[in-house]
């Protein structure tokens, strides 16, 4: 069925449409909209500089406890490693001994820390999760026969009241 054009039986008239001039001289949008500025809001403040604090009972301030414990176990300052630990603080080592306390825990890491040929630690990287925080790295150590070997190391941290309650260490021991 081929298609119909019906005329409109309405006369239909021309206008011609042009762009309406304001009353004022305020800048209009093209819908008719006055643009009208509010300066009160493009005011300048200056904001005082402060550290910024965050509780370590969530990931940022996780974070930041454990940027504090690696600087100061890479440094060897016990002081600062104080400051991360909690007085009940457990560390499980790799061969099987368990460090209980802070105070226990620092004399180990000095003990440590003293003697020439002690492990040396690299490719460091945390995942957080929760109060609980996974790290793992790369080891090399002395072994018994004097020549030195590279292992994996892997360590699981527990948070409580914003300090590493629990290190629990695990290498592949590699003979």
């Amino acid at each position: 069925m081929p298609s119909q054009v019906v005329d409109n039986p309405a006369p239909q008239a021309e206008e011609e449409i042009s762009a309406a001039r304001s009353a004022s001289n305020a800048p209009r949008l093209a819908n008719g909209f006055k643009v009208v500025e509010n300066r009160a809001y493009q005011r300048k403040q200056k904001i005082a500089r402060a550290p910024l604090t965050v509780p370590a009972d969530d990931e940022m301030g996780h974070k930041k406890l454990f940027t504090k414990f690696e600087e100061a176990f890479t440094t060897r300052d016990i002081a600062a490693l104080r400051e991360c630990l909690s007085p009940a603080f457990t560390w499980k080592l790799p061969n099987g001994q368990v460090v209980y306390g802070r105070d226990a825990a620092l004399e180990e890491m000095e003990r440590r820390f003293a003697m020439p040929n002690g492990p040396r630690f690299s490719a460091s990287v945390w995942r957080f999760r929760g109060n609980t925080v996974l790290q793992t790295y790369d080891v090399e150590y002395l072994g018994p026969d004097g020549a030195w070997r590279q292992s994996q190391g892997f360590d699981l941290y527990e948070i409580g009241d914003g300090l590493i309650t629990l290190k629990d260490a695990y290498w592949k021991m590699i003979p």
